[in-house]
């Protein structure tokens, strides 16, 4: 049986193509959990997983998963306004509005008014943000080794690439 798709409409002149479902078992069959054959839910499963373990170790720090993402976005980006911090790090807006303040408090970055516009304040790490940053990288690291083990350098590049075209089709419209 080949693989049978249909047309939907994404604008005048163009279609996307959606699969057939019969790839998925029916409401009812006995044939596995609906969820175990789509992709996107398996990888909320592994980052679920990986994230349950890494919320423990990052106590030890006093981190949340959140904070460690701030902290790991200002090490590579030195210096973001509010919500390119929240966009880069994948928090809510308003969320990374109060753990900015929070980690402001903690000693951990400073935030700045901007030259042109006085609204705009740009985040940075403190010294201490920053040395927090590199003793908490090698758990996060260590937790990233574990889930890769086993997975080729060509393995790991393949899915870098899959995912990074899968990110791009999420720019088209459905």
């Amino acid at each position: 049986m080949g693989k049978q798709v249909s047309k939907t409409p994404k604008s005048q002149s163009e279609t996307v193509e959606a699969e057939d479902d019969s790839l998925l078992p029916a409401i009812g069959s006995d044939s596995g959990i609906v969820l175990d054959r789509i992709l996107p839910y398996l990888m909320s499963r592994l980052t679920f997983s990986m994230n349950q373990m890494l919320k423990s170790d990052l106590r030890r720090y006093k981190l949340t998963i959140s904070s460690w993402r701030v902290l790991a976005v200002l090490a590579s980006r030195t210096e973001v306004t509010v919500n390119e911090l929240a966009e880069y790090a994948m928090i809510e807006q308003s969320t990374t509005s109060h753990l900015v303040d929070r980690m402001e408090e903690d000693g951990l970055l400073v935030r700045k008014r901007g030259e042109g516009d006085g609204r705009v304040r740009s985040v940075s790490l403190t010294p201490f943000g920053q040395e927090k940053y590199e003793t908490v990288r090698h758990t996060v690291l260590a937790h990233t080794t574990r889930v890769l083990k086993d997975v080729t350098p060509e393995e790991r590049q393949l899915l870098e690439n899959t995912l990074a075209k899968m990110r791009k089709n999420l720019e088209l419209p459905l």
